[in-house]
């Protein structure tokens, strides 16, 4: 094929217009345009990313068949892909296998190539249409496939990844399609329990970074639960500490944001008295301090992994529940070697949940069952575990008053209130108003 017959082939020269056209959209031009033509421009653009990912897949089955890989030196056809653009070997397999299960359907990939559909809907209709049995029919596939195009117009995708498992409902009597349903999801369930995984590690800014994938029925139990944590009337979230000075705008419109704290949370009730122990020790904390810190001095202590620790930080790890606080006298021995059940015991707290209501913090709704025993009293200076001696406090409104100092007391009625220092007027919880 000569040069001239090259440039003026439909694809050179489309690919060639496609990026002129793109050259004149500055990128900056949008803030100038009405909203809703932003938002209609935005769905057409998605439109335009799905016809292209349509000549993708034509390409790269053209690419795949034609064994350019090993005439370059490639190990496969997504190895190549890598090597021309992006790096990402696994996402240019991805796109062979997905190529490849696009070219055996008959309506999808004209969707995709017409706008109709994403690529994303384009790969499940794909995948779906793969789990057919061998005996299906051409007439009943051809069913499969118009029904899952139809129903990509109105579910989500995962709505419809959802409804791939039933396609069998098309041709088949309904225990057979539970039946084949419930395989299916045994299958999934199985795969997704063997390759769950979990990661963390230390950033040494006094955060750790992470990733996991769960299986679906364990990440809704995380989800669910952080989403409670996080609901927008949680008023705990928000709550300035007076300590770091008011919470960054953008750390009240940021959801992630908002979903960290959540998830911080969460982290901090983990049930450690019943997760399994190794060599007779359980999966408890030790926090090791100075006595002068838990009476209220400022040298940092020490977690048992070696982590580092405020003076603060210390004192409230050390009223908690499941955590073993190692109190030092200047030594390195143990002057108390506290056990978490010398704290407040279950019918101490059923008490306190019934009295308190939750958080007993003026400006808290913290439900009891989120909330952590506070000594009013430091324990360290005679503080007894006892009802008159204790109240509900959440995570964070723990935090607070032991960095900040607040003062309580408890009122004539019983309740808990509360100042902050330096002032005479005492507050206490909505809840519990007089």
């Amino acid at each position: 094929m000569t040069a001239a017959l090259i440039d003026s082939h439909p694809l050179v020269a489309g690919v060639s217009a496609l990026h002129a056209d793109l050259d004149a959209m500055p990128t900056d031009a949008w803030s100038g345009l009405e909203t809703s033509e932003v938002r209609r421009l935005t769905a057409e653009l998605t439109r335009v990313e799905a016809r292209v990912a349509a000549q993708k897949m034509a390409a790269v089955r053209a690419l795949e068949s034609s064994g350019a890989a090993r005439k370059a030196g490639a190990t496969s056809t997504g190895n190549l892909l890598a090597r021309d653009f992006g790096g990402d070997e696994a996402a240019g397999h991805r796109l062979v296998k997905t190529a490849q299960k696009l070219e055996s359907t008959t309506h999808t990939q004209d969707a995709l190539a017409r706008g109709e559909v994403t690529f994303e809907q384009s790969s499940v209709i794909a995948k779906g249409l793969d789990k057919l049995p061998a005996d299906v029919t051409v007439q009943q596939r051809d069913l499969a496939e118009r029904t899952l195009l139809k129903d990509a117009e109105r579910l989500t995708i995962k709505d419809l990844r959802r409804r791939t498992d039933r396609l069998m409902d098309v041709y088949a009597a309904k225990p057979d399609v539970d039946a084949h349903e419930n395989e299916l999801l045994v299958h999934r369930e199985r795969l997704a329990r063997q390759n769950a995984y979990f990661r963390m590690w230390d950033e040494k800014n006094g955060m750790f970074r992470g990733e996991f994938e769960l299986p679906e029925a364990e990440a809704v139990m995380l989800k669910t639960a952080v989403d409670a944590l996080a609901a927008p009337s949680r008023a705990h979230l928000s709550d300035p500490d007076a300590t770091l000075g008011p919470v960054p705008e953008d750390s009240e419109t940021d959801p992630a944001k908002k979903m960290g704290r959540a998830f911080t949370d969460l982290c901090s009730h983990l049930p450690i008295d019943q997760l399994p122990s190794n060599g007779g020790v359980g999966a408890q904390v030790v926090v090791t301090l100075e006595h002068d810190t838990l009476v209220g001095g400022i040298a940092p202590a020490t977690l048992s992994d070696g982590t580092r620790l405020s003076a603060s930080q210390a004192r409230k790890l050390a009223c908690r529940v499941g955590i073993i606080p190692m109190v030092l006298d200047g030594k390195p021995l143990p002057l108390d070697y506290g056990q978490s059940k010398r704290y407040f015991e279950k019918y101490q707290r059923i008490g306190l949940a019934n009295r308190d209501g939750g958080c007993s913090f003026p400006t808290c709704d913290r439900p009891p069952e989120w909330t952590e025993a506070h000594h009013l009293t430091p324990y360290s200076v005679g503080g007894k575990t006892n009802l008159q001696d204790g109240t509900l406090l959440c995570t964070r409104h723990h935090h607070h008053v032991h960095d900040t100092h607040w003062e309580s007391r408890t009122a004539p009625d019983g309740h808990i209130e509360w100042r902050p220092p330096g002032t005479t007027s005492w507050q206490r919880n909505p809840r519990n108003r007089a």
